[in-house]
C-alpha cells in the first residue's frame, strides 16, 4: 500500500505502452524499493540455503568465495557501463531544448522585421508556443497530456504557418525569405524531441544486469559462515543506488532528475516583455522648419567688405 501510495495513478493505456518492467523501472521510488528489498531477501535465501546444506568444507568454501569474487567483478562492470548509457540520453534531450530555444529566438527576431499586422500576430502566437513548449517539459508520464501539449504545438505552428502564407502571397520579399527558413525548423525539433524523449535502455539489458546482480547477492549470502547485517547491505545498496540513478538520467518524466528548461524559459520571458516598438512614422517626417534656410543675426554675418584686404593696401601703398 505504501508503495502504491507514493506513485501517481497509472492507466492502463500507459502500462501497456511500456510494459510492467519498464513502468516500475521508470519509476525510480518504486525501483530502489523493490530492487533493494529484493537483493537482501535473496541474499537471506542463500545464507539459510548454507545453514540448510551439510558438508560445508574448507574447499567448498574456497570455491564460493572464488565465485564470489568473480561475480562481484562482472558486476562492477556491468554497472560501470550503465551510466554511460543512460548519460547521453540525458544531455541529448538538454541539448535539444536549448536548439529548440535556439530556433525560437531567431523566429522571434525576423518575426520583429515582417511587417503589420503580420508582426504582432505571429509574435503572439510565438509566445503560446513558447508556453506550450515549457509545459511539454515539465510534464509527467501522462500520454494524454503528452499528447494534448503536442497537439496545440502544432495547431500554433499551423497558424503561423497560415499567417506567413498569407504575408507571402501580399509582399514577398527577402525578409519573408529567412523567416520562412527559420520557422520551418520547429517542426523538426518538435520530432527530435520526441524521438529523445522515446529512446530509453533496451529492457534486455534492464534484465540482465538484475539477473547478475541477484546471482552475486546470491552467492554473497551463501558464502557467509554467521550473518552479518553490513555484509548482507552492501551489495543490495550499491546496485540500487546505481541502476536507480541510471533509470533517473534514462526517465526525465517519473523521477527527481528533470531535463533543464531554463533556456526555453528565458525565451518566453523575453517574448512576454511584448514586441520591440518602432520608431514612429511622425517622427521620421520633416517638420514645419525642416527644409527651410536658417537666417542668421546681422552682427555674424562677416562680409567680404567688413574684411581688411591687405592685397589692396599694399597695392595703394
Amino acid at each position: 500500500m505504501l508503495l502504491i501510495a507514493i506513485v501517481e495513478p497509472v492507466s492502463a493505456r500507459e502500462l501497456d505502452s511500456v510494459g510492467p518492467m519498464l513502468w516500475v523501472i521508470a519509476h525510480t521510488e518504486v525501483f530502489f524499493l523493490l530492487l533493494l528489498v529484493g537483493l537482501m531477501m535473496v541474499v537471506e535465501f542463500g545464507f539459510r540455503l548454507r545453514q540448510a546444506s551439510r558438508g560445508n568444507t574448507p574447499e567448498r568454501q574456497s570455491l564460493v568465495e572464488s565465485a564470489r569474487n568473480e561475480l562481484g567483478v562482472l558486476l562492477g562492470l556491468l554497472l560501470g557501463f550503465t551510466l554511460p548509457m543512460a548519460l547521453p540520453h540525458y544531455e541529448q534531450r538538454n541539448q535539444l531544448v536549448i536548439d529548440e530555444a535556439n530556433a525560437i529566438t531567431t523566429v522571434q527576431a525576423r518575426a520583429e522585421l515582417l511587417a503589420e499586422p503580420f508582426r504582432d500576430r505571429i509574435l503572439s502566437s510565438l509566445a503560446e508556443y513558447v508556453g506550450t513548449r515549457i509545459e511539454f517539459g515539465k510534464s509527467t508520464s501522462n500520454q494524454v497530456a503528452l499528447a494534448g501539449s503536442v497537439n496545440h504545438a502544432e495547431q500554433l505552428q499551423n497558424e503561423m504557418w497560415r499567417q506567413t502564407t498569407l504575408m507571402v502571397q501580399q509582399n514577398p520579399n527577402v525578409v519573408t525569405s529567412l523567416f520562412v527558413q527559420s520557422l520551418d525548423k520547429l517542426p523538426d525539433l518538435v520530432e527530435q524531441r520526441l524521438a529523445a524523449e522515446e529512446k530509453h535502455i533496451p529492457a534486455a539489458i534492464w534484465l540482465v544486469m538484475i539477473l547478475i546482480a541477484a546471482l552475486t547477492c546470491f552467492v554473497v549470502g551463501y558464502g557467509m559462515q554467521q550473518r552479518f547485517f553490513l555484509g548482507m547491505l552492501v551489495v543490495p545498496l550499491m546496485v540500487a543506488i546505481v541502476l536507480s540513478l541510471a533509470s533517473e538520467l534514462d526517465n526525465p518524466r517519473t523521477g527527481l532528475v528533470r531535463d533543464n528548461q531554463q533556456s526555453m524559459q528565458r525565451v518566453y520571458v523575453n517574448l512576454s516583455r511584448g514586441p520591440v516598438p518602432r520608431e514612429n512614422e511622425s517622427e521620421a517626417k520633416p517638420g514645419p522648419d525642416r527644409g527651410k534656410a536658417v537666417v542668421l543675426p546681422a552682427e555674424n554675418v562677416v562680409t567680404r567688405k567688413s574684411q581688411p584686404d591687405h592685397g589692396d593696401s599694399a597695392d595703394h601703398r
